[in-house]
């Protein structure tokens, strides 16, 4: 069957018209390619774009089938009959459109690729027509192709795809009409290429309209507070849970509000720290779980938020400094009351163990003293009568006493580290100041532990004429004696352990080394941690609850000074801090 079109009488002559009407010939071909151009302009998908090229070259030709290959991942081949085809003319048109395509400098394909990509794009009224029941067989054209034209499609001198004409009868497309034809394909390069990019604009679009939506969803759903600021400060966006936490503290923050501008006008106290988080973040410092208090001080356990900051940065890098913070707010009040009923249940059982515990050092003590009297008497009787020699009972008994005053002082200890614990944590560590010599305690200290190990020897080094400091005594001897026992403890092979006394710029400036195990150096930042013991094979088989160096640490930085400790180049560790020289002054 052949197609009923017929060349455009106005589009032709344009070709083949005299000189004198050369002008009014070129008038129309204008309009013949303004009228093509709106087609292609008005077209707003690929669909469309074809429909406007079938009819742009139906005007020009009549043929059988043209198809568009455009390049791309994957390549789309679209096959648009003018009348129904036979599969072995469909076969045959996609064999040379594979050859035509590696000649153009197209990305290799094979015809099992092309057929396998192929889609038939077949007119409104063809489709029509078949479906009101004409016989469709007596329809389908031939199986021959007797010519064919390959036209490429080009975008700024980029070729974008291939144009291909075929027809079955031969000399179908006049080589007069290339020029034309080639400028069609053009207007429907472009046409594709803007259709192409409009599809990926809209993919773009709901891709980035369902990510907003996805975000929205998880940030209504998060269980944290969530606020984030402009580069003012001011709050553009505040999740539920952040609108509850704050509405809890009987605070409503409005959207664009600055905070430090709320703060100002509430008078809040914990508003102004959370706006010295934000001012700090926007510096692009990253601020990490600062406690807010933002209930009433009144309260047992009053409202807490864990709050932390991050710089917000503009993605495409325009701007150097942050656009805004992201600020995430957890709600940790749950967490003090259980630390608050912990402390308060380790304060209640240690004030509890205290007693027993004084009254088994008493009698131990009281005991010691009479076998000691008995022992000196004995031992007398025995000298004036000349018997000598013998390990008398007591001797044994005085042993075992001391064993048990050693382990009683030991749990004491570990009793006043449990009643120090719940000090330092609400903060009710009272130190009671007093004017001694620091060099004094020092060497009650060493001269105690000393008497409790016969294999270390330890050093005292005393580098400063006048030691005379205002502290808390009792509190100073704490941690000289916390950490000769950690030197103790950790050196299990013995060794020289060296207390070292110096005045560094206005401050004393106590050192103790020991030749122990050492401290892993990833352990170094978390020696001082409530509750802490190294994780290592070698430091499992040592007793201890990991509070003592909590504890020192509180008082050490409760009279104003500093504490930390470094690894020796060869063996063990040095625990240094210092305490200011000045007198104290409340």
């Amino acid at each position: 069957m052949q197609s009923q079109s017929r060349l455009s009488e106005s589009a032709y002559s344009s070709y083949h018209t005299p000189n004198s009407d050369r002008l009014a010939a070129i008038l129309q071909e204008m309009e013949y390619i303004n009228t093509i151009g709106k087609s292609f302009v008005a077209a707003i998908d690929r669909f469309q774009v074809h429909r406007a090229l079938l009819g742009a070259l139906q005007k020009l030709y009549s043929f059988a089938a043209c198809s568009i290959l455009l390049k791309g991942d994957p390549f789309e081949l679209s096959i648009i009959p003018c009348y129904p085809l036979s599969q072995v003319f469909i076969a045959a048109m996609i064999e040379r459109i594979a050859s035509a395509a590696s000649v153009i400098d197209f990305p290799a394909v094979s015809v099992e690729e092309l057929a396998n990509a192929s889609y038939l794009d077949a007119p409104d009224d063809l489709s029509i027509t078949q479906k009101l029941g004409s016989p469709v067989q007596d329809m389908i054209g031939g199986a021959v192709i007797g010519s064919f034209l390959n036209v490429p499609l080009t975008v700024e001198n980029r070729i974008v795809g291939m144009l291909s004409l075929f027809d079955e009868r031969e000399g179908t497309f006049d080589t007069d009409l290339l020029k034309l034809t080639t400028m069609i394909a053009d207007y429907a390069a472009v046409a594709l290429e803007n259709v192409r990019l409009r599809e990926r604009e809209t993919a773009l679009w709901r891709q980035a309209e369902i990510g907003r939506q996805r975000l929205e969803l998880i940030i209504s759903s998060m269980a944290e507070g969530l606020l984030i600021t402009n580069e003012q400060g001011g709050i553009t966006l505040l999740n539920v849970s952040a609108q509850h936490l704050l509405a809890q503290a009987q605070l409503d923050l409005k959207q664009n509000s600055p905070l430090r501008t709320l703060a100002l006008a509430n008078n809040v106290s914990w508003l102004h720290k959370l706006a010295d988080i934000i001012d700090e973040a926007l510096t692009g410092v990253t601020v990490m779980n600062q406690e807010l208090i933002a209930g009433e001080a009144g309260e047992p356990v009053p409202l807490t938020l864990s709050i932390s900051a991050a710089p917000l940065h503009d993605a495409s890098q325009v701007q150097m400094g942050p656009i805004g913070v992201v600020a995430v707010l957890n709600d940790v009040t749950a967490n003090k009351q259980i630390e608050k009923l912990k402390d308060e249940f380790v304060s209640v059982v240690s004030h509890e163990l205290r007693s027993p515990l004084t009254a088994i050092k008493g009698y131990t003590q009281h005991l010691m003293r009479r076998i000691d009297r008995r022992l000196r008497k004995t031992q007398q009787e025995q000298q004036s009568s000349a018997i000598s020699g013998v390990d008398l009972p007591e001797n044994y008994d005085l042993r075992s006493l001391s064993i048990i005053q050693s382990q009683a002082d030991h749990l004491e200890r570990l009793v006043n580290d449990l009643l120090d614990l719940s000090q330092v944590q609400w903060g009710k560590l009272h130190l009671q100041y007093s004017s001694f010599y620091l060099a004094d305690v020092l060497v009650e200290s060493v001269r105690s532990v000393q008497a409790s190990t016969e294999q270390h020897t330890i050093y005292l080094d005393i580098a400063v004429q006048d030691t005379k400091i205002v502290a808390d005594k009792m509190r100073m001897s704490q941690v000289i004696g916390n950490i000769l026992d950690n030197a103790i403890k950790y050196s299990p092979q013995g060794g020289q352990v060296t207390v070292k006394l110096e005045e560094r710029e206005g401050d004393y400036f106590v050192s103790i080394t020991d030749q122990g195990i050492g401290i892993s150096q990833e352990y170094l930042d978390h020696i001082f941690e409530r509750f802490y013991r190294v994780r290592n094979t070698a430091s499992r088989q040592y007793s201890g609850i990991g509070l003592g160096l909590y504890v020192t640490r509180a008082i050490v930085e409760e009279h104003g000074g500093h504490i930390w400790v470094t690894n020796n180049k060869g063996l063990g560790c040095t625990f240094s801090f210092t305490v200011p020289a000045a007198a104290h002054s409340d």
